[in-house]
């Protein structure tokens, strides 16, 4: 490979570099947060012949407000797929206020309007029995009703 040809590779890639999103694998200590939902991003893939969909949810920290190391960090809530369909009913039943989902595209929907959601959340690491590597998930342990707070606030003479 020329010194030429590679340099043309990168003038090829450079928009779309500038246009992709910064993976992070960053997750916060084991713990309960209180989170907002910032981002959803589902897409289809396909991989050794089998197409499935998958949507990645993207949370800040809006708990631990005097640690700078946490507050405000992004993460990824969850990433659920066609792959694990018990997974996604019972992410899209938490998001749903635990209210069944019983449609894939109910939960889609569930899913893509959660931007803006507050929740109750507890990360844990596991280690795995079979092949000794640790795991950390996230876990949504209540939506919080954002509603009632903004109008016990209005009626106490308090803006929002």
């Amino acid at each position: 490979m020329s010194e030429l040809a590679f340099e043309q590779m990168l003038a090829q890639y450079n928009q779309d570099y500038k246009d992709a999103e910064e993976y992070s694998d960053w997750m916060p200590p084991d713990g309960n947060y209180i989170v907002t939902i910032t981002k959803i991003a589902k897409d289809i893939s396909t991989k050794d012949g089998n197409t499935l969909c998958w949507w990645k949810v993207t949370a800040r920290i809006e708990s631990d407000v005097s640690d700078p190391k946490i507050y405000g960090q992004e993460f990824t809530l969850k990433f659920v797929s066609t792959k694990a369909l018990g997974i996604l009913k019972g992410f899209a039943r938490s998001l749903n206020g635990g209210d069944a989902v019983n449609s894939i595209a109910d939960a889609d929907k569930v899913i893509t309007e959660s931007v803006g959601k507050v929740l109750d959340v507890k990360v844990v690491t596991t280690t795995s029995t079979k092949n000794g590597k640790d795991y950390t998930n996230c876990f949504v342990q209540k939506v919080v009703d954002t509603e009632d707070v903004v109008e016990s606030d209005t009626q106490n003479g308090n803006s929002a």
